[in-house]
């Protein structure tokens, strides 16, 4: 891609003092090094960090009916408390969210923090000062130093407390707070959040920048763009998002903007209006209408900002696939991975150049552990059984696959969280691992077992040249007479019939080789051959943007499945009239209430 010459800051957006950016930077890498003393030899933090969670947790309404008054090892707290499921602890989170205090810590919440939802109905987490305070902010801190960090390996000229360099933070906004109804605690998602609690929470340099700051009302695409036309004059060295999808989705609004931004940075405008953080800049304009002309009016994120050194991302489990998609649209930026994080609780922190796996956040609560192939409920749920035996962190092997319990300071105590890792080594004395994706999440009808990357490698190998780029994709189940799998593919009506027919032959027979169950599966005529549905282009995102109204969902906890667990997600392209063909024209796309737990 043709390049721009390096852009000057842009004036127009207020930046933080120098002697505010040093001090930031030397806290980020004070925290970085005091996480890496404490994965070296995690013993006595681990300990400290059950006696405080214990400490919050003992004289509360849930501390009581499990006498943790009583409990001084970690032997007696998992006899004390059996491994909780959401509806178990979830009548206490009500009456907290009702404003009564200690019901769960002692330490009394003041918001809640809302799941996607993405396996059920949402979920409310609890989120007290004491947690932000000495939890999660200073992980953020040693996140944020191991990118400052890599960023100064790029540029020999500064140190990492030095200079804090122009991001673009995608992994939160701050959203103006609603009042909840009722007198109840406010609610919102861990990534669009209103403000930080004190000093101690969560507060970089750009806390009070424009593009960070939510425009109410405002699409997913309008904000990527607003984001883009905020910082188009600015020297961006980093892109941090949780999703990979959410960089690949700037860097595709940036292609089919490009006319569009040129005519704002000319104007000093966003979208046509004046703004308050603008004022005209010709010289950035003619560089940039300058790359339109050699890219064919597609520019590249790299072409806006030529010096962009690194991205950040999660990279494991369904994440992963998108590295050769990242790769395309970040041609030698340097990749390291987001935290393993969840609105329940940080899992794993990076402090090092692995590419998707971290140590154990030992510092961020008390940790158990499930071997995928123990015990589970005696019912056949997916859920633990309430007396399912643990292993703790340092009884971990490598190479083996755990279930993870988790206690954490905001009252969630032996929290069956439903995530699956895989222990991939040791950073010091503390496990490395690697998130593998939700337990028991597999598509199977009958005992197939199909899993994301085996769908998506199906899918990607056999693509048709005539689609052009790497449309985005997902399997459906769905129930028949015999069921089937429909792979909604967008822009693939463009195909005609007779190559949908072929791409569909193509998918199945790639299913069967690496899918050994599938293979018989389809011999024995059990399962019915894949099926292409083509979709509109930018139909999952405007599925996405629906559901993110709908839900109140934060665009950062939307994740894209290759894999769906039912026909939910064709049912509503199909409502939405965003399916364009199919190669079974009598397909029906009404609800078909088996397809739910048959596809489990």
């Amino acid at each position: 891609m043709a390049a721009l010459a390096a852009p000057a800051v842009n004036s127009a957006i207020s930046s933080p003092t120098p002697c505010a950016c040093h001090a930031f930077g030397i806290r980020t890498q004070h925290s970085l090094q005091s996480q890496r003393k404490i994965f070296a030899n995690p013993s006595d933090t681990a300990r400290n960090i059950f006696e405080d969670i214990l400490d919050q947790s003992a004289d509360t309404e849930f501390g009581r009916a499990h006498a943790l008054h009583r409990v001084r090892t970690l032997d007696e707290w998992r006899r004390a408390v059996p491994i909780q499921q959401y509806e178990d602890v979830e009548p206490y989170i009500r009456r907290a969210r009702e404003g009564l205090p200690g019901v769960l810590t002692r330490s009394r919440p003041y918001a809640f923090l809302k799941t996607s939802g993405s396996s059920g109905t949402p979920k409310h987490i609890p989120t007290t000062r004491h947690w932000r305070d000495h939890y999660r902010g200073p992980a953020l801190y040693a996140q944020w130093g191991l990118y400052f960090e890599a960023l100064a390996e790029a540029d020999a000229l500064s140190a990492p407390a030095a200079h804090i360099p122009q991001v673009l933070d995608l992994s939160w906004e701050r959203t103006p707070g609603r009042p909840a109804p009722g007198g109840e605690q406010p609610v919102y998602s861990i990534s669009n959040r209103p403000a930080a609690v004190s000093s101690r929470d969560w507060l970089p340099p750009w806390y009070d920048e424009p593009w960070l700051l939510a425009d109410p009302g405002e699409g997913w695409e309008a904000a990527l763009y607003r984001k883009l036309r905020l910082l188009a004059g600015s020297d961006v060295r980093a892109v941090v998002a949780l999703n990979p999808s959410k960089i690949i989705s700037l860097a595709q609004t940036l292609a089919a903007s490009g006319e569009r931004l040129v005519a704002d940075v000319r104007d000093g405008t966003l979208d046509g209006r004046r703004h308050p953080s603008l004022a005209p800049d010709r010289e950035t304009a003619d560089r940039l209408a300058a790359v339109l002309d050699a890219t064919g009016g597609a520019p590249g994120l790299t072409d806006l900002w030529p010096r962009l050194d690194l991205a950040v991302a999660w990279n494991s489990a369904s994440a992963a696939l998108y590295r050769d998609w990242l790769a395309e649209v970040l041609p030698g930026v340097r990749r390291l991975p987001f935290s393993t994080t969840g609105t329940e609780g940080i899992v794993t922190l990076p402090v090092d150049d692995h590419p998707s796996a971290g140590p154990l956040a030992v510092g961020q609560g008390v940790y158990e552990f499930v071997p995928v192939d123990g015990p589970q409920a005696p019912d056949g749920r997916d859920s633990l059984a309430p007396d399912a035996p643990t292993v703790l962190f340092d009884e971990l092997e490598t190479g083996r696959e755990y279930r993870l319990v988790m206690s954490q300071a905001n009252g969630l105590l032996r929290y069956d969280v439903g995530d699956v890792y895989r222990v991939v080594g040791h950073y010091g004395a503390t496990p490395r691992l690697e998130f593998t994706g939700r337990a028991g999440f597999r598509a199977s009808f009958t005992g197939e077992k199909l899993t994301e990357t085996q769908v998506h490698e199906a899918v990607v190998s056999s693509l048709p040249e005539g689609l052009g780029g790497r449309p985005l994709f997902t399997c459906v189940p769905v129930w028949g007479a015999p069921p089937r799998y429909h792979v909604v593919v967008e822009g693939a009506a463009a195909l005609g019939p007779a190559c949908l027919e072929s791409f569909a032959r193509d998918v199945d027979t790639a299913l069967r080789r690496i899918n050994i169950e599938y293979g018989e599966k389809r011999a024995s005529r059990r399962l019915g051959r894949i099926e292409v549905t083509a979709a509109e282009w930018g139909a999952f995102a405007r599925a996405s943007e629906e559901r993110l109204r709908a839900r109140g969902t934060s665009s950062n906890q939307i994740k894209h499945h290759w894999l769906q667990r039912d026909r939910e997600v064709l049912d509503n392209l199909a409502e939405r009239g965003l399916l364009r063909a199919t190669t079974e024209p009598g397909l029906r796309l009404g609800p078909v209430t088996e397809a739910a737990g048959a596809a489990r």
